[in-house]
């Protein structure tokens, strides 16, 4: 969801220890309305009628110690409540500022707020949750959020750093809790697999001793210090909650110690470029340099990509996290160079028949194997420089000023393997060398063919500006389909865009 912020942070902070009050009470019998998490099924229109609350923004409740609590949709709400049998008193909610764009979201807020403030009487009957105006009509309904976590899976995003904080998880890094029907817990704590036994009673929890593996990681830096913050704040849970899309886990003073979001597990949906693997002597290392080794995994139960040398394809099956691959075939190939690509090549093919599991998150992909070993890693590959042609859309002529590309001229790069980029200036082509350094590139000197255009007005003037800014650029950055050359300043000097 699209925010834009108009609070301070604290304000969220203070309001979310709020919400978390009454997180360890017991789950609600008879019509109590407190110990549950309620989510909006409908609400009252404008017009009298009952509609149906957005799935893409939940509107939550929680009563607890005379304060109602949650998300009205975009922004978090509190406010204090009476009750004297079925009558229900709401005051005046305190809300954050955030403006959320989707359609309908804060139209469904405003009125949300404002029908909680006419709220005169409740009724609670099994997991349902009906809020009536003083006239008796209904003008809320709320279903209860399901606390069971059996058969459910996270995805960890904030945990208790054991010394005072409550931290994000680190980039590239995926910490991952799956609750099994039969009170057992494992996951990735983001280098090492855990598992261990789990038991609930109400809204009480209790995890561990947990046991894992003896890997050690050393990217991305912190790995293990997080690992160990994480196992530390989950063995000392005492109570949990369980919201729309989310898990979090308090300590017996109600301290949030770690927070998760549901996690569904896939490997599929991205094209994936290996980052690391396993060397077969306890290490895993990065690929060679100059070697690109992919998979992508399609719909159809086959894995492809490029091993390095060779192109590679075989099927593969998921189940939960379970992750089998096999039997791989390859192409016939044999590569030279770089020195060591077929050996790093054999063994990845290799590690692929025996993975058993995987970890999926935003950007990474984790194959390990029966033991909870590291197999393989990925990253979600980027766009590459080389990745055929670019159009220019504009250019920073020799006054500092960025021109765009005149409407019906042609002008293009293509920077090849061979280190030579050509394309066209508008009117003439042109050709010449290129290296890069990481995000560093020089580009030239550049030849070009020798004809004159008279249209459209100006396109030889842009001809000699796009060169000139072309020479000019010391790095490049790229992000999805656009590639920005810079000066030395950092300014841009040329931008290009790519179909997609």
């Amino acid at each position: 969801m699209r925010r834009g912020t108009m609070t301070v942070g604290t304000v969220l902070i203070l309001l979310g220890v709020v919400f978390c009050c009454g997180c360890t009470e017991e789950p609600m019998g008879g019509g109590d309305l407190t110990g549950t998490v309620w989510m909006l099924e409908s609400y009252m229109n404008m017009d009298g009628s009952m509609t149906e609350s957005l799935a893409t923004a939940p509107v939550t409740a929680e009563f607890a110690d005379g304060s109602v609590g949650g998300t009205s949709g975009c922004n978090t709400y509190t406010a204090a409540y009476v009750t004297d049998g079925q009558s229900l008193t709401v005051e005046m909610p305190v809300v954050t500022m955030m403006y959320c764009g989707e359609s309908g979201v804060m139209d469904q807020e405003s009125r949300y707020l404002s029908l909680l403030r006419t709220a005169a009487g409740y009724m609670v009957s099994g997991d349902q949750l009906t809020i009536t105006d003083s006239s008796g009509q209904e003008i809320l309904v709320y279903r209860a959020v399901n606390q069971n976590l059996g058969g459910t899976e996270w995805m960890l995003t904030g945990y208790n750093n054991g010394a005072g904080g409550f931290v994000s998880v680190l980039t590239g890094t995926a910490v991952t809790a799956a609750f099994s029907e039969d009170g057992q817990i494992s996951g990735t704590a983001g280098c090492n697999s855990y598992s261990g036994a789990y038991v609930v009673t109400g809204s009480a929890i209790s995890i561990g001793p947990l046991a894992m593996t003896e890997m050690y990681c050393m990217d991305p830096e912190g790995v293990m210090a997080q690992e160990s913050a994480y196992l530390a704040a989950v063995q000392a849970a005492a109570s949990f909650r369980v919201g729309p899309g989310d898990l979090t886990i308090t300590d017996a003073d109600g301290t949030r110690m770690a927070v998760y979001k549901r996690y569904t597990p896939a490997p599929q949906g991205e094209d994936w470029e290996v980052t690391g693997y396993n060397n077969g002597q306890g290490g895993v290392i990065s690929p060679l340099v100059g070697t690109t080794i992919t998979a992508v995994f399609g719909e159809d139960g086959q894995v492809t990509g490029s091993a390095g040398c060779n192109n590679y394809f075989a099927s593969y099956s998921v189940s939960g996290m379970e992750l089998t691959i096999g039997p791989v075939g390859s192409t016939r190939m044999s590569c030279e160079t770089p020195e060591g690509v077929m050996e790093q090549e054999s063994q990845y093919l290799a590690l692929l028949g025996d993975v058993s599991t995987f970890e999926r998150a935003p950007e990474t992909l984790t194959l390990r194997d029966e033991d909870g070993s590291i197999l393989v890693t990925y990253a979600i590959a980027q766009p590459k420089l080389t990745a055929g042609e670019w159009q220019m859309v504009s250019y920073r002529d020799a006054g500092g000023n960025t021109v765009s590309a005149l409407a019906g001229t042609d002008v293009t790069a293509v920077f090849g393997e061979d280190g030579q980029v050509t394309g066209k200036s508008g009117c003439n082509s042109y050709f010449g060398s290129y290296t890069t350094d990481g995000p560093t590139i020089s580009i030239g000197p550049l030849g070009m063919t020798m004809m004159y255009c008279e249209t459209p007005v100006g396109v030889m003037d842009q001809e000699s500006g796009y060169l000139a800014a072309l020479e000019q650029a010391v790095s490049y950055r790229m992000s999805g389909n656009e590639l920005t050359l810079h000066t030395e300043d950092d300014s841009t000097c040329v931008r290009f865009m790519q179909e997609v």
